[in-house]
């Protein structure tokens, strides 16, 4: 009598012992491979980290392709209404940069906006002299905005503008202002008045603040009177330049009123101290505005933190993490505000050798008044 095979038997019982011995899964519920092996999660979060990171990378190398431009409204005190809405481009730190052929990225970036003057504050020409890149963008600039004018003061790593040492080429101004200058910018020597329907505004220096004008007018004649008798034409040039942008700022001081806005420029911010002292000179309590660059935020910062170290004798712990707004854009202090530009430029003898733009774009500033009653 034949039986009904068992529902029970598996698929392993049509195998005699001596064909399934050889076999780790020789029993039902046995498998018959051994599981591989998993990765531990520490690998996977190194792997998605780095892949992260070269994300991040690869899309700051292309942010850093372009040019930002930054917005920067500054309330001034009972400043006169004929005033409001002026607007200075802010440049600075170029390093002898090029943003495409005749400085086009710049360009793109600027061309739908408006201002009324632009300032450049030092550092513009690269490390190795090269003045090119600046020149392009003083004629890119005077062809976007035909008529406004270019002001310009050196930063501590562009060539002196003046010395006795150029007068071998022939003239005492180094060749980089001398180009600057045939394509139609400025050096800021003395104080510029800029005047709208009565109401003056007056860009100046640093320096020009706080001179001891007799001393330095005695000095100068001296000077001058030396090399009328020594008949060195570059000495006599130099020297009469020197007394030109003397009796300039003397002329401009004795002009200067309580109702004028006033902005210095200069390269290399001033510490809250300076800031409220001996900076301001003769214009301490009226010193408006200070636009200023030099550090380039830092070159590489962190969102939410800032820049990651600030090569500054003035900030704590030696310069590491100073904070988010530490010499980075609009800060105020008593009555004076300062605006230190993010700057254009890609790397810095300030900074060591890895730094570079990091979460902090190439930027250009438009600086805009508004008048305020606090």
């Amino acid at each position: 009598m034949n039986r009904r095979p068992s529902q029970s038997r598996s698929g392993f019982d049509s195998f005699s012992p001596q064909h399934t011995a050889h076999f780790k899964a020789a029993q039902p519920g046995d498998e018959f491979f051994e599981p591989r092996p998993r990765a531990p999660l520490g690998r996977h979060v190194l792997v998605f980290l780095l892949l992260l990171l070269l994300a991040a990378l690869a899309a700051n190398l292309a942010i850093n392709q372009f040019v930002q431009v930054v917005r920067v409204t500054v309330p001034i005190r009972k400043m006169d209404s004929a005033l409001e809405g002026y607007t200075l481009l802010h440049i600075s730190d170029l390093k002898g940069a090029s943003y495409g052929a005749n400085q086009s990225r710049i360009r793109f970036a600027l061309q739908k906006e408006d201002f009324d003057a632009v300032v450049l504050t030092g550092d513009m020409v690269s490390s190795r002299g090269n003045a090119q890149p600046l020149y392009t963008l003083i004629e890119m600039l005077h062809e976007l905005k035909p008529g406004v004018p270019i002001y310009m003061i050196p930063g501590d790593k562009d060539p002196l503008p003046a010395s006795m040492s150029y007068a071998a080429s022939g003239s005492p101004f180094a060749p980089w202002v001398l180009g600057a200058r045939r394509r139609g910018a400025q050096l800021l020597s003395a104080p510029v008045r800029i005047e709208r329907d009565g109401h003056a505004l007056w860009l100046t220096t640093s320096a020009l603040l706080s001179l001891d004008m007799d001393t330095m007018q005695e000095q100068f004649e001296r000077q001058y009177l030396d090399a009328l008798s020594g008949g060195d034409e570059n000495a006599i040039e130099l020297t009469a330049y020197n007394l030109q942008w003397l009796t300039e700022t003397r002329d401009a001081r004795a002009q200067m009123t309580d109702e004028d806005v006033y902005i210095a420029l200069t390269h290399v911010p001033p510490a809250d101290e300076e800031l409220e002292g001996a900076y301001a000179g003769s214009l301490r309590g009226r010193l408006h505005l200070v636009l200023c660059g030099h550090y380039q935020g830092g070159l590489v910062r962190l969102p939410f933190v800032g820049a990651l170290f600030i090569p500054s004798q003035n900030l704590p712990f030696y310069g590491i993490l100073p904070g988010k707004n530490t010499y980075y854009g609009l800060t105020k202090k008593g009555g004076t505000y300062l605006y230190v530009s993010p700057g254009l430029g890609n790397n810095d003898g300030l900074y060591p050798l890895p730094f570079f733009r990091l979460f902090n774009p190439p930027t250009v500033s438009l600086i805009s008044l508004t008048t305020s009653s606090l």
